[in-house]
């Protein structure tokens, strides 16, 4: 009783074994490709049947099917096994005799084929290669798996499977063991075959996919960061579609892949096809070599509701390769390359179906040779099964397999056909080897040419230095090309160093670009001096370089910085010259000088302009007055050009007064700006910013119109007649035009030319004296007089002085000031006034703030006076009424006031 229970305990375990297997089989399939597998569940489910009887095994196998639908999501065609399986539980309980591969062969016939061809043609309406490769593929498992549980169930020992019922111990067959054999020794070899083409197959696919999907991608992703460089604003929308229209006309991209373009919503900015493949429910990752953690690269295969046949879907699929693209723009961008499978899912396909039909061929000639030659093959056959063991491996290691002679023709053509088919094994093999070995070469050499790519793409071609996209790069390393809040606490503190060279454009401009290129090929090598783990060293564009060090003292930025300084004051021996150079460095330090690494080197170009101003050969760490410095000046430059349409600029006047008379003979037009934020500005601050971004010239035409027509309304109003006296910048002078503005600016405001005279700087007037004597000459025909302003703070010559036509001389005011107690001053200032005097030049003082400096000219017979003394510079209105009280009589010679 006790070992009933035992065995009956060991068949219940046995029984829950082979189910467990069969849904292990069920769920790890044999994958060969495109969702084409091979399943061995029924071989497991055929055993249970044969052990357990059609009730336990139609229950297992209607459990294990009903868990592969429900739970496991397989299609329905795995139906049609459950199908086999009825029909062979139902052939063995009603025929006595065992004819499981002839019922089964039956069954695919009658049922199985034609509900598959029935159900493929209900779908698509078509027959194609796809239908013929699901027939074959799905009637060959079927009929191998009976083979097989065939041939495990012939060799089991059925007595520990079926206890207490004595089994006869049957007697085995050679035709049987023969064909078993047979069927084993060609089944085995295709099998593996089959799997290594396929995964061979898969493999090369993928990898080619993937190398034309990464090429395509970094291609487009180079053609948009050029176009982005040549347009000043980011890409819109039309340019994306622009651009991805014109790769689409070219017949290298036409079918082998499509391009996409994605914003963060996922809405499509651009594609080259439409629809293009859709983001299907299924994902199949694949991890090629060189992938970064931003590039994803996966199968796409669209899902469908139906789930009939197991490549549905696959017409359709894609490998799909997403990067992000890194240019400009206002939204982060995606970019899709798909790769479609369909090129090479037809030719996979004839593939697999020619192999399983070799398959059945050589299964049905094999067994017909066996069956046909049993009685003759005795005598080699121990020779021919010693040789076909592991026959896969020998071919696969393409051993020599040395046949057996033998006399019998029928053994003689049996052993005829193994070496046929092991030569067409060993050929396929070959190959196989062969694309294998040219795949590996293709890939060695896709290899090379991305290292090569990747060094044009990280590094300058012509210094060798890593260049922009390289420290683009590097920038990432150290986690400071994300958001401040996700920059990590313990960022290490670095110095950006920008190197400027200075004059490079000079040597450009007169020795040429070949030997602009050759003198930065030699500071690039001796800046590679300095290159160590802490300092790295890039060349950003033209002459500017770019320096990053981590450092643990402010010392050693010091003297890093005065190392790059110091290796450029060496001579460059360039083609037997001798080239003299030096580099202008800015440094900012971060955290410190910046939160982000674009403040940082924003900061550092600052500091590099700032160290340019110093000189050459300087290096100037950032501070950020000289920033605010910078940025309230850029603010006035950008705003000058409004301040003149809206009015915000005033003219002041200052009166001249006759030495001779005491009375007011002339006008000083100065122009004054009322900013509505920073109130008066001084024109020391505003004109030599105007003078940098051109403004000044429209400026000087405002002040002449200006004063010309408050000085012609003042002669209307009955107001002494006299000159008003307008500054020209050296800029406006230079200009073409000049003389023609005067003159329309006289006929507008009706003023005669003889009551303007214009002040022209000693520096202008002497900077190219030809031109300037010429167009002196034509101002002093028309009746305009001439003033050299500031005369004295010049380098202008006593020739030079002559050949001037000019009406007066403007002592500056820096002679004036403490003339009374400096003996050398008022020995130029005597010197001057005797000088314009024998010239017949007016002699103008400017700046005169005291009686005793008043005094002292006078005594020298200075002709005008002009200064704080008399009246600041005053409004139209203060100025009128200042003329009108001005009595000649008050001038404070003798210390007294001056009236207004």
């Amino acid at each position: 009783m006790m070992q009933r229970r035992s065995r009956n305990l060991l068949l219940a375990v046995a029984y829950l074994a082979g189910l467990a297997l069969a849904l292990y089989c069920e769920s790890h399939e044999l994958h060969l490709i495109f969702s084409i597998s091979l399943s061995f569940t029924n071989v497991i489910l055929l055993l249970l049947l044969r052990c357990y009887g059609n009730a336990y095994g139609l229950a297992a196998a209607v459990l294990v099917y009903g868990v592969s639908i429900f739970m496991l999501g397989r299609p329905y065609i795995v139906l049609l096994s459950l199908l086999e399986i009825i029909a062979i539980g139902l052939s063995l309980k009603w025929s006595k005799r065992d004819r499981m591969l002839r019922t089964d062969a039956l069954f695919w016939m009658v049922i199985g084929i034609p509900a598959i061809f029935l159900a493929y043609w209900t779908m698509y309406r078509t027959v194609s290669m796809e239908l013929w490769l699901l027939i074959t593929i799905s009637a060959t498992n079927g009929l191998f798996n009976v083979m097989f549980a065939d041939i495990i169930w012939k060799y089991l020992p059925k007595r520990w499977l079926k206890p207490g019922i004595s089994f006869r111990i049957e007697p085995l067959f050679f035709s049987k063991v023969l064909f078993h054999i047979i069927i084993v020794s060609i089944a085995l070899p295709f099998l593996i075959f089959i799997l290594n083409n396929s995964w061979s197959s898969y493999a090369s696919v993928s990898q080619y996919s993937y190398k034309l999907a990464t090429s395509a991608a970094s291609s487009i992703s180079k053609e948009l960061s050029a176009l982005q460089q040549m347009k000043s604003e980011p890409l819109s929308t039309d340019d994306y579609r622009i651009y991805i229209q014109e790769l689409t006309e070219q017949p290298v991209s036409d079918g082998y892949y499509q391009i996409a373009i994605i914003d963060h919503n996922n809405s499509i900015i651009a594609s080259s096809h439409t629809p293009i493949p859709s983001e299907g429910s299924h994902h199949y990752d694949i991890d090629p070599p060189h992938t970064s953690s931003k590039h994803e690269f996966y199968m796409n295969v669209p899902a469908y509701e139906s789930r009939i046949f197991p490549i549905q879907g696959w017409n359709e699929a894609s490998y799909v390769y997403k990067i992000p693209l890194e240019i400009q723009s206002s939204e982060a961008l995606q970019l899709f390359v798909y790769v479609p499978m369909k090129h090479d899912q037809e030719l996979i396909y004839k593939q697999f179906l020619i192999q399983f039909l070799s398959l059945l061929l050589f299964v049905i000639c094999g067994s017909t040779i066996g069956q046909w030659l049993n009685h003759r093959l005795l005598r080699g056959l121990t020779q021919l099964a010693t040789l076909t063991t592991d026959l896969p491996d020998k071919l696969y290691t393409v051993q020599k397999i040395k046949w057996p002679e033998s006399s019998i023709y029928e053994i003689r053509s049996l052993i005829h056909n193994f070496k046929y088919m092991s030569g067409n094994l060993i050929h396929m093999f070959q190959n196989s080897l062969k694309n294998t070995r040219l795949l590996e070469e293709q890939t060695t050499r896709l290899i090379k040419s991305e290292k090569k790519l990747h060094h044009l793409a990280y590094y300058d071609e012509l210094t060798g230095l890593p260049n922009r996209l390289h420290f683009q790069e590097y920038i990432k390393t150290l986690g400071l090309d994300k958001p401040i809040d996700d920059t990590p606490e313990d960022s290490p503190a670095f110095a950006i160093m920008f190197a400027d060279l200075n004059r490079f454009k000079q040597v450009n401009d007169t020795l040429g670009h070949a030997i602009g290129n050759e003198l930065l090929h030699d500071i690039a090598q001796r800046f590679s001096r300095i290159i160590s783990e802490q300092c790295k060293v890039f060349r950003l564009s033209g002459d500017e370089f770019l320096f990053i060090l981590h450092y643990e003292h402010i010392s050693d930025v010091q003297q890093i910085a005065q190392t790059i300084c110091d290796i450029c004051e060496e001579p460059f021996e360039i083609n037997g010259r001798a080239l003299y150079m030096s580099v202008s460095i800015g440094i900012s330090v971060y955290p410190y000088d910046g939160d982000d690494i674009d403040a940082v080197m924003r900061n550092a170009d600052i500091a590099m302009y700032v160290a340019k101003e110093q000189g050459d050969g300087l290096y100037h760490f950032y501070d950020s007055l000289i920033e605010n410095q910078r940025e309230e000046n850029m603010r006035l430059e950008n705003e000058l050009k409004a301040a003149l349409l809206e009015g915000q600029f005033k003219l002041y006047y200052q009166p001249k007064i006759d030495a001779s008379s005491g009375e007011v003979i002339g006008a000083e037009a100065l122009i004054r700006w009322l900013h509505p934020e920073y109130g008066m500005v001084s024109p020391a601050k505003f004109i030599p910013l105007a003078e940098n971004s051109g403004v000044i010239l429209d400026i000087d035409e405002w002040v002449l119109q200006e004063a010309c027509r408050q000085n012609k309304i003042w002669q209307l109003e009955g107001m002494p007649r006299f000159p008003v006296a307008v500054n020209i910048s050296a800029r406006h002078f230079y200009q073409s035009n000049l003389i023609p503005t005067i003159t329309r600016i006289l006929h507008e405001t009706g003023l005669e030319p003889q009551y303007l005279l214009l002040e022209i700087t000693e520096g202008t007037l002497i900077r190219n004296v030809e031109y300037g004597v010429r167009m002196m000459e034509d101002l002093k025909k028309m009746g305009i007089h001439i003033s050299m302003d500031d005369f004295g703070t010049g380098y202008s010559s006593l020739s030079q002085l002559d050949r001037l036509p000019i009406s007066e001389m403007k002592l500056d005011r820096s002679f004036i000031q403490g003339i009374t107690e400096d003996s050398r001053k008022s020995s130029i200032v005597r010197a001057v006034i005797e000088l314009g005097h024998h010239m017949d030049l007016r002699v103008v003082a400017e700046g005169i703030e005291s009686p005793d400096e008043l005094k002292y000219l006078t005594d020298l017979e200075c002709d005008q006076f002009q200064g704080y003394l008399f009246s600041k510079p005053l409004p139209e209105l203060e100025f009128s009424r200042f003329v009108l009280r001005w009595d000649g009589s008050s001038m404070p010679i003798d210390g007294s006031a001056s009236a207004g």
